[in-house]
């Protein structure tokens, strides 16, 4: 007997076997479940002040560098769900609303920082900011680095200069001084946003200053030497294409108290220089300031992690050094002749509570400066710092280049 052989591709029953579309499709609406969860998790966190629901690394910074990402995940994983709905109606419909729910949640929340952005004349770049990428904060070689003062201990102490590109005549100068707690940081921290700067037309100049170590308080050395750095930039703009005269000094956070404090004192007559020189403390046309940490005292008592830094940047606490906080602090040197001065105030800082620049600024405006607060919702400290291209920093370094471009008259 002669067996017959069974037709190709049915002799194994599994053999062949595919999954079901209904069984692909309950597969998919599970990474997309996931999703919807990580959405809706990250909307929260958004909403809720404080909340940590994605970890005390991502939470505060899933608005201002992730958020225009997290709505562009949330409407693919909505629009998804809803063409899975005929094979898992209950699922995708699931999926779908908590996706949508995530999604709008975190909509408001970047709307509310680009409306704030655009409403104080910066700008934002949606691509930029979903693909994360153009010019950052990273480090990078200046034109030069000169030394503009050696200190007592022998310390040679450093501009870092980014002359500018393409400017008809003398330009505007821009004098950054670096954040860090008065403790860490460098003139180099930002050399790519110097070198967008100075394609702009601005001359910018990035200050080095001692930072302070245990034992080792800097709050009557590091104003000083910001100060020496103004003269000397004032005296040697023009070697690198700059207008001494259209000068405006910045700063984020102890960079942003140490430009207040100089600037004002110098438009007082008051401020003390480490170099010597025949001419005093040049006074720069305005101030622009980042999370500005203008109320030391306060930022003490308040702020979330901010007591080592104070502490060592004073020598001892508010009540036990009272008068070295009142010596950094922007309100005890407000004057009638203080330069118009901007401090971008992000709303959730919790390193440099907000209250405090509040406060200063409405002080200055009492006294007669022409002084402009603008608050970025759902920011925390040094939200601007991070991947390039984020909505955070974006949202920062237009507002502050776009107020200082006004106020030296550079047309962009």
């Amino acid at each position: 007997m002669v067996p017959v052989s069974a037709p190709r591709g049915t002799g194994d029953p599994a053999r062949g076997r595919r999954p079901s579309p209904a069984l692909a499709a309950g597969v998919v609406l599970g990474l997309l479940g996931l999703a919807a969860v990580f959405v809706l998790l990250a909307a929260l966190t958004a909403v809720i002040p404080g909340a940590t629901l994605l970890g005390a690394t991502l939470s505060p910074v899933v608005v201002t560098v992730h958020g225009l990402q997290l709505v562009l995940l949330g409407v693919v994983t909505a629009v998804v769900a809803w063409l899975l709905r005929r094979a898992h109606r209950r699922i995708a419909t699931v999926v779908t609303a908590v996706a949508a729910v995530g999604t709008l949640a975190l909509a408001g929340a970047v709307g509310a920082v680009v409306t704030a952005t655009v409403g104080a004349g910066g700008g934002v770049d949606p691509l930029r900011a979903i693909a994360l990428t153009g010019t950052g904060t990273g480090r990078g070689a200046p034109d030069a680095r000169p030394v503009y003062l050696t200190t007592p201990a022998g310390q040679d102490v450093h501009l870092a200069v980014t002359r500018p590109r393409g400017a008809a005549g003398p330009a505007p100068v821009l004098v950054w001084v670096h954040g860090g707690g008065w403790a860490t940081g460098s003139e180099l921290d930002r050399a790519d946003d110097a070198r967008r700067l100075a394609g702009e037309g601005w001359l910018v100049v990035s200050v080095e200053y001692t930072l302070s170590g245990p034992g080792r308080p800097t709050w009557d050395v590091a104003g000083p030497q910001v100060a020496c750095a103004l003269a000397r930039v004032a005296e040697q703009a023009g070697e690198y294409g700059g207008d001494p005269g259209r000068l405006v000094i910045a700063g984020d956070s102890a960079g942003g108290q140490l430009a207040t404090s100089v600037g004002y004192r110098a438009a007082a007559g008051t401020q003390a220089s480490a170099c010597p020189s025949p001419l005093p403390v040049p006074v720069p046309r305005a101030i622009a300031t980042l999370y500005p940490a203008v109320d030391l005292a306060d930022t003490y008592r308040r702020g979330d992690g901010a007591q080592g830094f104070a502490v060592a940047y004073t020598g001892g606490t508010p009540e036990q050094v009272p008068d070295r906080y009142r010596a950094v602090s922007g309100a005890d040197a407000i004057t009638p002749e203080a330069p118009p001065t901007l401090a971008v105030v992000p709303a959730r800082d919790r390193l440099v509570p907000p209250g405090g620049a509040e406060r200063f600024v409405d002080v200055a405006r009492a006294a007669g400066v022409d002084a402009r607060r603008v608050d970025i919702p759902f920011a925390d400290h040094a939200f601007d710092v991070g991947p390039a291209g984020s909505l955070g920093h974006q949202a920062a370094t237009s507002v502050l280049e776009h107020w200082a471009a006004e106020q030296v008259g550079l047309v962009r």
